[in-house]
């Protein structure tokens, strides 16, 4: 038995299912809030690494906000993964969105006041746009799992991915039109106004607490059924523990999802690299930089709407191998094609095998992972998450010496190590999937 397919419920065909979802008044206020955040968070994201690595000293400067940036979302993770499971995941959600808001037109305010951004400015937007990426995400998921039924769990996460990309895609667009036409204060206010946007959609969305003992319901279409789980007691670090003692009943498991995971740490590892790479390597400018992060999002969107399907055909623990596979092609293809054409392939590549794991690993996430336990885990992950991202980045020093190449055969080597580790345990995802169908 595969993981449940929304192709094999009622007789629906999945796009029949994708379409019925976006029927659904929740969906699409989820959808275009996640996609005003997502093209926020993305143009500060991609602009300010563009922007620093054009100064002198721009290359460490930039090393070291992301080590930072990576540390102190580090100590947050677990305090904010205990907190989700204690409180409303809708209020959770709303407060990333405050958090994008007010910080991008403080920082846009401070810009302008200042008459431009000194190096330790721009380290300080970039701290922020991923201090958002990290509060809205890990709200997010546990939102949709606790709101939706279990047969849309891969259609909505394939159309989540769809979404997100595309963001992304204009994102790039204009980050690479836009960071060296426009005053970054500017764009930070057009960031702003898109992250209190989100904001409005989100405060509508109807929602009922199920995980707390006392949640007032809320008004419009029920939660996913399933009685309350208790409240998580005791502190953020014992939520951590608590994640990982889940899953060390699990080791198998616990190996796939950490093997699973690696595509997303070296991808955002790699986010160092590119545009120190384009820049030093292919000595071509942001439009080129920008169109890597395009194909990039493009080759995401194309998962996005094949990895359901291939999901259904053949079950998510099986189709994890194959983009892995894909996303390893694309590393190797960065490293032996130093051309801007081949990196906007590669880019392709990555995001299709980058999205691929990402489905197919939420898709069992959610399925196996109880409602109750999710923020713990989610947060065991995200810590590890952060400790494997400032490794790598660290090893990305050797970019000093040896150039970006080297860089990315660092990242090679543990995309084939993920890959192993996935062919070894994929069997231990398998039957637990049955065992939640």
């Amino acid at each position: 038995m595969q993981l449940p397919c929304p192709a094999r419920h009622g007789g629906l065909t999945l796009g029949e299912t994708m379409h019925d979802l976006l029927r659904d008044p929740r969906v699409r206020r989820l959808l275009i809030a996640n996609t005003l955040g997502a093209i926020g968070s993305g143009i500060t994201i991609f602009a300010v690494p563009w922007l620093l690595v054009q100064r002198p000293g721009g290359n460490e400067a930039y090393r070291w906000a992301t080590i930072g940036t990576t540390l102190a979302l580090f100590l947050v993770a677990p305090a904010y993964g205990a907190w989700v499971d204690r409180h409303s995941r809708k209020t959770a959600l709303l407060a990333s969105e405050a958090w994008g808001g007010l910080a991008s037109i403080a920082l846009a305010l401070l810009g302008l006041a200042l008459g431009g951004f000194s190096t330790s400015h721009l380290m300080g937007v970039y701290f922020a746009g991923m201090l958002y990426y990290t509060l809205h995400y890990g709200a997010k998921f546990a939102l949709i799992q606790q709101m939706f039924a279990r047969s849309q769990f891969q259609s909505l996460t394939g159309l989540m991915e769809i979404q997100g990309q595309t963001a992304m895609m204009i994102a790039g667009g204009l980050s690479g039109l836009l960071v060296e036409r426009v005053p970054l204060w500017l764009i930070l206010l057009a960031d702003g106004a898109a992250f209190l946007g989100a904001f409005g959609l989100l405060f509508t969305l109807p929602y009922t607490a199920t995980h707390l003992p006392a949640g007032a319901p809320a008004a419009g279409p029920a939660a996913s059924p399933g009685p309350p789980a208790r409240s998580v007691g005791g502190s953020a670090w014992s939520g951590v523990a608590g994640g990982w003692r889940w899953l060390r009943d699990r080791p198998r498991m616990a190996l796939f999802f950490t093997s699973s995971l690696l595509p997303f740490v070296i991808v955002m590892a790699a986010n160092y690299l590119f545009p120190i790479y384009v820049a030093q390597t292919l000595h071509a400018g942001a439009l080129t930089f920008a169109g890597g992060e395009i194909t990039f999002a493009a080759g995401a969107v194309l998962a996005g709407f094949l990895l359901p399907r291939l999901i259904g055909a053949h079950s998510a623990a099986r189709t994890v191998p194959v983009t892995a596979s894909i996303f390893l092609l694309g590393l190797v293809a960065i490293i032996v094609l130093p051309f801007p054409s081949a990196y906007l392939f590669a880019g392709a590549l990555l995001g299709f095998g980058n999205a691929g794991c990402r489905v197919a690993r939420s898709a069992l996430l959610l399925h196996l992972v109880p409602n109750e336990v999710m923020g713990r885990v989610g947060a065991f992950f995200q810590v590890l998450d952060r400790i494997l991202r400032t490794g790598l980045v660290f090893a990305m020093g050797i970019i000093d010496t040896r150039g970006p190449p080297a860089g990315f055969v660092v990242l090679a080597a543990v995309g084939l190590a993920a890959l192993l580790g996935i062919l070894w345990t994929r069997t231990a995802a398998e039957p637990a999937a049955d065992r939640a169908d």
